[in-house]
């Protein structure tokens, strides 16, 4: 008689079948999980998987399609399954071709947000987490972020912190990725999710072909005895929850608890002529992206794009 191969043995491995790819600093982990709050939709045990990412560098991966399963090592029948590695989006010709030759039939979820904004936030962070020089202005950031754009040197992982720069430039990335996966892309704003959070989100569920009433919501306070909220009290209680995007620029910085560069900081609001400089560098770039977007069918977009 035949050895019987054990069924687990049979699958392949646990692949994603939505990968959001970027941006940074645009709330993709936020829009991850209020999408994992679906019965059908699986996240993976970490928040960024980055499998593809040495790509970006002109490097090999490191790693085979099993290692998906340990980050999916929850999944108990789901439907979908979430990768969440925003530097994925500006990794280049090579990567899109990469993922989509690895991961068949995937689905794709791009959040972009205001360039200027997100420039500032990453700037920002960088510095709390000590990946950039203590004393380095923000204007000092940007001289050298754009120093080495001229060049393409800030391709190189040695100058990676000073790439965010370059990942605003949505235009020069984004077409790749919707020309190679088509309608099995979609495009999202984080301004969007910020200020309709409850349909936009529902939208996506409605094109990964989920009832977006069957998402668990976090219970609400005053009802948490009462009876299971039906479509509109879902809808209700999903727009009342918070929408925590990192540290909105231009607001005020609070202080933090980071002591990775050895004591707590304290900094000032981005200045108006900051934001003016950097949204001109974008200007021609997001007039752009709002042309293709829209010869895409995106009619509905944020101002940033809209007034560019």
């Amino acid at each position: 008689m035949a050895h019987r191969v054990p069924q687990q043995a049979q699958r392949g491995p646990l692949l994603p079948d939505v990968v959001i790819p970027g941006v940074t600093h645009a709330g993709a982990a936020m829009l991850a999980e209020d999408l994992g709050r679906h019965p059908q939709i699986c996240l993976p045990t970490s928040k960024r998987i980055d499998h593809f990412t040495p790509l970006r560098f002109g490097r090999e991966i490191d790693a085979g399609l099993a290692d998906y399963d340990h980050h999916f090592a929850s999944w108990s029948g789901q439907r979908y399954r979430i990768e969440t590695s925003p530097v994925y989006l500006d990794g280049g010709p090579r990567m899109v071709a990469a993922v989509n030759s690895a991961l068949p039939g995937l689905r794709v979820i791009v959040i972009l947000r205001d360039p200027v904004d997100r420039l500032w936030t990453s700037y920002t962070d960088k510095l709390g987490r000590g990946r950039l020089p203590r004393a380095i202005s923000y204007e000092a950031y940007l001289d050298r972020s754009l120093a080495l754009r001229a060049n393409g040197a800030d391709r190189f992982e040695g100058n990676r912190h000073f790439r965010s720069l370059s990942g605003g430039f949505y235009v020069e990335y984004l077409q790749t990725w919707l020309d190679t996966f088509g309608r099995r892309a979609r495009v999202v704003f984080t301004e969007d999710l910020r200020d309709e959070r409850a349909p936009q989100v529902g939208a996506l569920f409605d094109w990964l072909g989920l009832n977006p009433a069957e998402a668990a919501v976090e219970p609400d306070p005053v009802e948490a005895d009462g009876p299971e909220p039906g479509p509109g009290r879902f809808a209700q209680a999903f727009t009342r929850r918070l929408w925590p995007v990192l540290q909105h620029a231009p607001g005020p910085w609070r202080q933090t608890d980071l002591y990775r560069a050895g004591m707590a900081r304290q900094v000032p609001r981005q200045s108006e002529r900051q934001r003016q400089r950097v949204r001109s560098l974008y200007a021609p770039a997001n007039r752009d992206l709002a042309g293709l977007l829209r010869d895409r069918g995106y009619t509905a977009l944020p101002a940033w794009l809209d007034q560019a």
